[in-house]
């Protein structure tokens, strides 16, 4: 994610949530069907409706690009 921030800077914000605070995220896990894995990629617009969320590990740059594209589309 680090690598996307220069190329985004001041269009969109990336947040990466420790494990324990992923932890102790229980209700948004399940709301955003991360669960059974409980964590995962939750992409966000600007107003903070979710519009791509990725249960575990299965993505890679395409996907987040991806996700970043659904965002920040008008």
């Amino acid at each position: 994610m680090s690598e996307l921030t220069p190329e985004y800077e001041g269009r969109i914000t990336f947040t990466i949530v420790s494990a324990e605070d992923t932890k102790n995220a229980r209700d948004e896990i399940e709301a955003y069907l991360l669960a059974p894995r409980g964590h995962g990629l939750v992409a966000f617009t600007a107003t903070g409706e979710p519009v791509v969320a990725i249960a575990g590990h299965q993505f890679g740059r395409e996907e987040i690009e991806m996700a970043i594209q659904q965002v920040i589309a008008p």
